[in-house]
């Protein structure tokens, strides 16, 4: 999903409608100017990476449940009713990809 984004420009030409949507979806505030909603997708999707980057090096075994659910939650993927190896499994596929 980051990468889809790791050209800036991308964001800089989404109109109002699918930054809302964008926010909405990543649980960001999606009032305030297009310059602010872009702002704020930006520092998300830093964060994001720089999580993926943390957990890619730490190992995805070192997460507790919790951790593993707040991972998924973040990335948009299901956290609710999984087994600790599904959410393992799903977030492992997730750093994989934002890793390449």
């Amino acid at each position: 999903f980051a990468k889809l984004f790791k050209d800036e420009m991308t964001l800089d030409n989404l109109p109002r409608g699918q930054l809302v949507a964008m926010c909405k979806y990543m649980g960001i505030p999606n009032f305030g100017s297009d310059a602010l909603l872009r702002f704020q997708l930006r520092n998300r999707l830093r964060q994001l990476k720089k999580d993926d980057r943390d957990i890619f090096w730490e190992g995805i075994d070192t997460l507790t449940d919790d951790e593993l659910r707040s991972a998924s939650r973040a990335r948009g993927m299901r956290a609710s009713g999984l087994s600790r190896e599904a959410l393992q499994k799903q977030l492992s596929e997730w750093i994989e990809l934002s890793m390449t």
